[in-house]
């Protein structure tokens, strides 16, 4: 079960909508979809479209693991994908 947000740890909420923001504007650039994102590049589903989405609007906290998928998805670092955020 994903963690949702917690309002009342100071930052949290404007550090998942980053996040969130930086995830998708990646996923847009490489042309992906909510869906394949979610996958792997065999099509096996990890995350679903919805997941992707709650994360990409700072609805949920995405674990380390779902982070490490999508930067490995995205053929972007970890550190590239949370830098400057």
């Amino acid at each position: 079960m994903p963690a949702r947000v917690n309002p009342d740890v100071p930052g949290e909420p404007l550090l998942l909508r980053r996040t969130g923001k930086r995830l998708r504007a990646l996923r847009r650039k490489r042309g992906l979809t909510m869906a394949q994102l979610g996958a792997d590049k065999r099509g096996r589903v990890y995350f679903e479209r919805q997941y992707v989405w709650k994360m990409e609007t700072g609805r949920v906290a995405p674990s380390l693991a779902a982070l490490a998928h999508f930067a490995r998805r995205l053929d972007v670092t970890l550190s590239e994908l949370l830098r400057g955020i």
